[in-house]
């Protein structure tokens, strides 16, 4: 359902938390039409509405949780000066086999739907020219890519931790998150933020 709303324009914050508000009020309203037909005691009939009213979120959550990130945006403002392209919007900080980042071209295929004008551009760290071939067959034209050797300065602004997300405006270094806090409050201020 997320990927619906998403694919339908809706944000990506209310596209993620839309389903867990429809969950609930399926599970009150099948508690409404059910607690009439069962012929329990009063205790036992207050805990199958209560189940019966909690499953449908349970059962949804237990399949989509709601991490810490998405509920904060932990991206980090450094004031480093870095020699960032200054036409690109956003910098995915990549290592050439590491499975997440792999994963993360997902997001930022979604993130580019949402915001055609997004540059996005995947830097993929003492990597070679194979690896930057094989990821831009991957990326299907929604992402740039290259390698780079000397990456001691934007290793150390990402804190070693890959992937890392750069916000660039202008050739400047704006907001920094790490694979873990970047989602959907972070998607948001990434495709509201390029105009």
């Amino acid at each position: 359902m997320e990927e619906l709303l998403n694919y339908l324009g809706v944000s990506f914050i209310i596209s993620k938390f839309l389903p867990y508000l429809l969950t609930i009020l399926i599970g009150i309203v099948s508690s409404i039409l059910i607690h009439k037909h069962i012929s329990a005691s009063k205790y036992i009939r207050i805990i199958v509405i209560i189940l019966i009213t909690a499953l449908p979120f349970g059962i949804y959550f237990s399949i989509y949780p709601i991490f810490e990130g998405d509920i904060n945006s932990e991206g980090v403002i450094i004031r480093k000066n870095l020699d960032l392209p200054k036409n690109k919007d956003l910098l995915i900080i990549a290592l050439a086999d590491c499975p997440f980042c792999i994963q993360s071209q997902k997001t930022i295929k979604i993130i580019h739907q949402k915001n055609k004008r997004i540059k996005a551009e995947y830097i993929i760290v003492n990597g070679t020219k194979q690896d930057s071939i094989r990821y831009a067959r991957m990326l299907h034209g929604f992402a740039s890519c290259r390698t780079v050797k000397n990456s001691v300065p934007l290793t150390q602004t990402i804190q070693g931790k890959f992937p890392s997300f750069i916000l660039v405006q202008k050739g400047r270094l704006k907001k920094v998150w790490n694979n873990n806090n970047f989602s959907v409050r972070a998607w948001d201020e990434v495709v509201s933020g390029i105009e």
